[in-house]
């Protein structure tokens, strides 16, 4: 797996798209391969199986999703963390989380659907601005759902026997969140903002 150096050369000589694609959508994955110590052998077989436990309890294609964050690459990309490395939980400060985006118009549309029916959030300027921000760019995140009643218990519903199986079937030890997307196109957007973001916080710092 790239190291931090590789990472941060990367960052400020690639492409943002070209970031996107080398680092996070191939199938190599810090979280397997460097913390659960998978072997390479077993490697292409672990994760198909992590896609299929993901994919029969959403309903949705084997396809469908993609490890995203400090778990996909072993280092933080955003730019108040930058190249924080995925840790466990240490004195004043909880775990890095396993970040897991489900690309699924039919879930993104019902969730939305559902979302629109609860008036009273649209009435909490802190709700509106939040959710309306994220649907506008085609994503909802799960922390938003859990806090809303009638799609938190939906929501818990559908991953709870997926964090369950990752927990006992692969090893997944950490805490499992979500953020759900209309489209590949969708997440494409979200990413590359994330990592010119990025590149433009390093350049700032002088480390060109």
């Amino acid at each position: 797996m790239p190291g931090q150096e590789d990472l941060k050369a990367d960052l400020l000589s690639l492409e943002p798209k070209g970031f996107y694609f080398k680092h996070i959508v191939k199938s190599h994955n810090w979280y397997f391969s460097d913390y659960l110590h998978i072997p390479q052998d077993e490697f292409v077989d672990k994760m198909d199986f992590f896609k299929e436990i993901v994919s029969t309890e959403l309903g949705i294609s084997f396809h469908s999703l993609q490890i995203v964050g400090s778990a996909k690459t072993g280092y933080s990309l955003s730019p108040h963390k930058l190249f924080r490395p995925f840790h466990d939980e240490i004195p004043g400060q909880p775990s890095s989380d396993i970040d897991i985006a489900i690309v699924s118009d039919k879930l993104f549309q019902q969730f939305w659907d559902e979302l629109r029916t609860i008036k009273g959030i649209w009435y909490n300027q802190r709700y509106y601005n939040r959710l309306t921000e994220s649907i506008f760019r085609g994503y909802i995140n799960e922390k938003d759902l859990l806090e809303i009643k009638g799609p938190c218990e939906r929501w818990e519903n559908l991953t709870r026997p997926i964090n369950v199986s990752l927990q006992d079937k692969l090893g997944f030890i950490h805490p499992i969140t979500y953020r759900l997307y209309r489209s590949w196109d969708d997440l494409e957007e979200y990413q590359i903002i994330g990592i010119s973001k990025a590149r433009r916080y390093l350049e700032e710092q002088g480390n060109v």
